[in-house]
């Protein structure tokens, strides 16, 4: 009876820790406005709401709209 009620434990506990785990974001170094990138950074948000991502050598244009420009 204990070990049953210790594997439903250990289970609930091990869903729980991977849906926590699924929620987190990568985060990504923002871009330098108006300066060339030396790594891949995100420049701004979209207006879908996507982020602009500049890969290395690319220059990040935020003014008006989020871009990245070679």
């Amino acid at each position: 009876m204990v070990k049953t009620f210790a594997v439903a434990l250990f289970a609930m506990v091990m869903s729980v820790g991977l849906a926590q785990a699924k929620g987190q974001k990568h985060r990504m170094p923002a871009c330098s406005e108006g300066k060339q990138t030396t790594v891949t950074c995100t420049c701004g948000e979209a207006r879908g709401g996507q982020l602009v991502t500049c890969q290395k050598g690319q220059w990040c244009h935020s003014w008006w709209v989020h871009a990245c420009a070679p």
